[in-house]
């Protein structure tokens, strides 16, 4: 079949023949000749032909650039010629070219056995994948060895796959391989994979460096002692923010670094015209156009994570929607709200964020009087009381800032007489503390007697006063 489709007496153009420039492959002799006192010349004897065939013309311009005599220069340049000349009758020579093509077809067709090879390896691995994930799903529990032998089975199929793009690479840099002074351009394209994972592989090393130098540089400005201890707890959290965001950044930086890397050495790629480059740095612009809302949201991040606006673990508020910072990412911010719903907002969108959590928190406790109540020194005496145990208190004492301040009355209302004290507590706090101060006030005043707002007496309210802050 290979010698029907590759005959090795295959017909050639003859067009060159009247001057003896058959493709016979027979070797050609060069001389070194002189007419008089002319220029030396170098032509070349064939078979067939009486007078030299002249090639190239040595001048006595060319012998002064080269440093040398101009019989000395003819010389050199004959035998390098002579050898280049009889090296390419040999390569395009009709039956070096039929054995040339006839393994480049024996090579494709090895390759193209093997493609089909790891192709149906990467279906059956692909099948076994998907057999896996549905025996752990359908176990509702987890199991070590089943999850080992999952993530061995994925990292097999996607080994498969990289052979497989390998393979395509290599059937096509056997093909302008087997074309004659291509060789330079198929190796090179053969090589390109493996020159690729080198790069991947050193870039990967470098970004894991920088993200081993960026940890212990946070982790040293986290453990800083000259930090007062009322902001080492604020630092934990901005520590746990600017890891996570650095590690992304550097992993981004490093993915682009690897993709123009591995661009610039494809061949024809570093030799391209200035107008290629500058029609390339015409298209960045567009697409910095067209993706201008992540550009946005990038660098509001970076805004948001270097002024300190809010951290991991941070309990905020943004329109409406309030919740825990779980993850602080490039573009976006996700939010755990109460009900575990997972908020996810893009950071240009945060224009206003109320941050409940930074540093310390706070909460404005309110008692409602009713008006029944006429005597409110009871009522003073009682939240001072409950004020200063709440305070002393071993538990709930240490989770202050400061003693409770009672701040009086804040206003009257129909309803009753608004009474209110103020909750300093460390940063996430408030909310159990306030249940509990609550619970121990509302059972002090209860024990007393203090009658609360209960709306019975709306009808026989007098008209609000109105109170100081």
């Amino acid at each position: 079949m290979l010698d029907s489709l590759l005959q090795s007496d295959a017909h050639v153009c003859t067009a060159g023949q009247r001057y003896g420039l058959d493709r016979s492959g027979t070797p050609l002799t060069l001389e070194v000749l002189r007419n008089g006192s002319g220029p030396y010349k170098l032509a070349a004897r064939l078979p067939g032909r009486e007078q030299p065939f002249p090639l190239l013309t040595v001048t006595r311009a060319d012998a002064e650039i080269n440093g040398a005599r101009e019989l000395a220069l003819a010389q050199a340049w004959r035998e390098r010629l002579e050898g280049r000349l009889n090296h390419a009758r040999r390569i395009y020579a009709p039956p070096q070219l039929a054995r040339r093509f006839r393994l480049a077809l024996v090579l494709e067709l090895l390759l193209l056995l093997l493609f089909v090879a790891m192709l149906l390896l990467w279906r059956r691995l692909r099948q076994r994948t998907s057999r896996l994930h549905g025996e752990l799903r359908t176990q509702g529990r987890s199991d070590r060895r089943s999850e080992t032998r999952l993530h061995a089975e994925q990292a097999l199929s996607i080994g498969v796959l990289l052979l497989m793009l390998y393979l395509l690479v290599l059937m096509f840099g056997v093909v302008v391989v087997a074309i004659p002074g291509k060789v330079p351009l198929g190796i090179e394209l053969v090589l390109q994979p493996s020159l690729a994972v080198i790069k991947f592989l050193a870039v990967t090393l470098a970004a894991f460096l920088l993200r081993s130098l960026s940890t212990f540089l946070l982790s040293q400005w986290a453990a800083d002692v000259d930090v007062p201890q009322r902001l080492k707890a604020r630092r934990q959290q901005r520590y746990r923010s600017l890891l996570s965001t650095t590690h992304r950044l550097i992993n981004v930086v490093g993915i682009g670094v690897v993709l123009l890397w591995v661009l610039l050495d494809i061949p024809g790629v570093r030799s391209a015209s200035v107008s290629l480059l500058l029609a390339g740095g015409a298209l960045l612009g567009a697409l910095a156009f067209v993706f201008q809302g992540l550009l946005r949201d990038f660098s509001a991040g970076l805004v948001m994570l270097l002024e300190d606006r809010y951290a991991i673990g941070d309990w905020i508020e943004v329109e409406g929607i309030e919740g825990e910072v779980i993850e602080m990412g490039l573009f976006s911010t996700q939010i755990r709200c109460l009900d575990q719903r997972m908020n996810i907002l893009d950071n240009s969108s945060i224009l206003q964020m109320r941050n409940h959590t930074k540093l310390r928190s706070g909460s404005l406790v309110t008692f409602v009087i009713s008006h029944r109540q006429t005597d409110l020194e009871i009522v003073y005496r009682t939240l001072t009381f409950e004020i200063e145990a709440f305070a002393l208190d071993p538990v709930w004492g240490n989770r202050l800032l400061g003693d409770p301040i009672l701040r009086g009355i804040k206003r009257t209302t129909a309803l009753g007489v608004q009474m209110q004290v103020l909750l300093v507590t460390r940063a996430g706090e408030q909310w159990t503390t306030e249940r509990e101060f609550q619970r121990r006030v509302l059972g002090a005043l209860h024990r007393r007697g203090v009658q609360l707002a209960d709306g019975l007496d709306l009808g026989n309210a007098q008209p609000p006063m109105a109170g100081g802050r």
